[in-house]
């Protein structure tokens, strides 16, 4: 059945494929051009509405907030996705900005080579649809647009008339083929449909430097074909060259330069010229005319080297910089390690709880810097940088705190130093991994990265013990929390009550007690649950005005109030709850051979454990024997 589901998959790719096809004379595609004026785009245009095909997400005011095109494959780097859209957006409404370069710089595995394959992949699938359909003139190797051949001096009637706006000319190669096999007449120029394919070379180009000695312009710009010039007799005669260059091949699309500034700099001189006339110079022919998004991505080092040469002024002036920095939010740098392990083939293996999550924190840590503010632990600005709540300071701040080092994210730990990690564990043979296992490969990891020096391994070193504190409360607290038969309800109800005794506090009104009679409100309750994140007795009325407002408030926007809400509010009623039954959960998993009794009770905890938290009967056994090791040291 799946085998005959397989071929019918096929057989439809195959006639989907044929029904793209087409073919007319650019007298029938002008007439498709008046009746659609939408087919006519721009590279950059085109490449624009390619992403918002996909959809955005906007916020109550209208503003985009996401991108859905990159959602699944870019994790962290919001702001240069938005640097980048800016920049399409005013390059495809035809503004200056067109023409110039767009640079993304910043260190290795920071996504610069992955949204460039993302654009060429979207490009592909896009020119598929109707919405993203290209036509060019049949003949050209370099895919231009029909509308091209339509005299200059009858281009502003139909920008007139249809809005239509015409730019540039035909190449070379086209011009001589109009002239000599259709004497002039430009309506009779056959057009057809064009699939846009990298592989193909069908606008999209890709340049990777190789050794400068090595090197040869021909790559980017073509060549002559030394084979005809007898035939032709010239070698200004354009049947005579090869237009295979990837600047030919990227017209109308995309071109992307792997690690731009290694190349000798005649390469940058045709860049330059590109770049300011939206043309290509080769020897003994005319300028080309290209329109292509021309992406490019080096790294720091040799973008600052760039920066450094004052003869390259002028492609300074014409390049657009964007800085894309690692990613420094915890929850994103999850998502990037899920879907590197979900793209491998490995034998199923299970991951631990808060496996991935102590990754994550190692290689954010590593790319913070130390505030100027003393209360912003390193800790605490990674939480903040991950939208949690940290007590003292607003999310709003973490804008402020990201302007205080222009670099922050530029050095530290890579995904791919740590996915390189995660991998070799994954592949060891062993049936689960945990927290403890990803920590100590990291570590082992150190000596064998030539990027990791002694000073910047110790530095790691003690990045590490902070992260082994913050499992051991995590570890800690999945546990306690699989003691209660239903946590929630009961840390609900805790919080509930808590908030009752607050507010009859803060009005200095009775509450009614079982009999209904008035009773104070339960100051001893009250000062239980405060007096376990160290809330003074005279700091108390403060810290309960502070929860009433912040319940009031998620009341109005959501119609419930959380413990998770506060998360200082939140420590100490997770506190009250484990302070009253430590002594049972400390002596159930510190047993070394548990009765009856306990063994029940150690079997429904690695049950809860397992169908509430996440964890294999396996990593569950692992986690109690860890936490009663941290309770026997205590």
């Amino acid at each position: 059945m799946a085998e005959v589901e397989l071929l019918e998959l096929l057989q439809n790719h195959v006639e989907e494929s044929s029904t793209l096809e087409w073919s007319g004379t650019l007298k029938e595609y002008v007439q498709m051009v008046i009746e659609n004026p939408k087919l006519h785009k721009n590279a950059h245009q085109r490449v624009l509405e390619m992403i918002e095909s996909h959809g955005v997400e906007e916020d109550e005011d209208g503003n985009i907030t996401a991108y859905k095109f990159f959602e699944n494959d870019l994790f962290g780097i919001d702001v240069p996705i938005e640097h980048i859209m800016s920049y399409l957006r005013a390059a495809a409404a035809g503004s200056e900005v067109g023409r110039r370069i767009l640079l993304l710089f910043g260190p290795t595995s920071s996504g610069k080579s992955q949204l460039a394959i993302l654009l060429k992949r979207g490009m592909e699938e896009y020119s598929r649809t109707e919405e993203g359909a290209v036509y060019s003139l049949v003949g050209t190797p370099m895919n231009e647009d029909p509308l091209t051949a339509i005299p200059k001096n009858i281009r502003q009637t139909f920008k007139d008339r249809y809005g239509i706006a015409i730019n540039g000319e035909l190449s070379p190669l086209m011009s001589h083929i109009l002239k000599d096999e259709y004497d002039g007449d430009f309506l009779q120029l056959p057009v057809k449909r064009t699939i846009i394919s990298e592989r193909n070379r069908t606008c999209i180009g890709t340049f990777v430097p190789s050794d400068k000695k090595s090197q040869d312009i021909s790559e980017l710009v073509g060549s002559l074909d030394l084979s005809t010039i007898g035939t032709y007799g010239a070698e200004s005669d354009p049947r005579a060259y090869r237009f295979d260059g990837e600047l030919n091949v990227a017209n109308r699309g995309i071109m992307e330069f792997v690690e731009m500034l290694k190349v000798d700099q005649k390469f940058l001189y045709v860049l330059l010229t590109l770049a300011q006339e939206k043309n290509i110079k080769t020897g003994r022919f005319p300028l080309i005319y290209a329109d292509e998004f021309v992406l490019a991505h080096t790294n720091e080092t040799e973008y600052n080297r760039f920066l450094a040469k004052d003869e390259m002024e002028a492609l300074h002036d014409r390049t657009i910089v964007i800085k894309v920095p690692y990613n420094l939010q915890v929850e994103e740098e999850i998502k990037i390690y899920e879907k590197l392990i979900g793209q491998a083939n490995f034998v199923e293996r299970d991951i631990a709880p808060h496996t991935l999550r102590c990754a994550a924190m190692l290689a954010v840590l590593s790319r913070l810097k130390t505030s100027g503010n003393q209360s912003l632990t390193l800790l605490k600005k990674m939480r903040l940088y991950n939208g949690e709540e940290v007590e003292g300071f607003t999310s709003a701040e973490a804008g402020k705190f990201k302007k205080e080092f222009p670099r922050e994210g530029m050095s530290g730990i890579s995904p791919r130093y740590v996915i390189n990690r995660i991998s070799s564990e994954l592949a060891n043979g062993k049936d689960f991994i945990t927290p403890i296992d990803i920590i100590r490969s990291l570590r082992d990891g150190f000596e064998s990265n030539p990027k990791i020096n002694r000073q910047e391994s110790e530095r790691l070193e003690s990045l590490l013990t902070l992260i082994i504190e913050e499992y051991n409360k995590m570890a800690r607290n999945d546990v306690q929390k699989a003691f209660f038969v239903n946590f929630e309800q009961e840390i609900g109800n805790l919080l509930k009550n808590y908030l009752e005794q607050v507010e009859a506090y803060l009005d200095n009104v009775p509450l009614e007690d079982a009999w209904g009679n008035p009773a104070e409100p339960d100051e001893r309750l009250m000062r239980s649950v405060e007096e376990k994140i160290q809330i003074s007795e005279s700091g108390k009325t403060s810290f309960r005005q502070e929860i009433y407002r912040k319940m009031l408030r998620s009341l109005k926007d959501s119609g419930e109030y959380r413990y998770q809400d506060h998360p200082h509010l939140r420590e100490a009623l997770e506190k009250q709850l484990f302070d009253e039954r430590q002594d049972i959960i400390r002596l159930t998993v510190s047993s070394r051979n548990p009765d009856a009794e306990e063994l029940k009770r150690i079997n429904g905890v690695v049950a809860v454990l397992c169908e509430k938290h996440g964890y294999s009967a396996h990593s569950a056994n692992q986690l109690l024997r860890y936490v009663s090791s941290l309770m026997a040291r205590n």
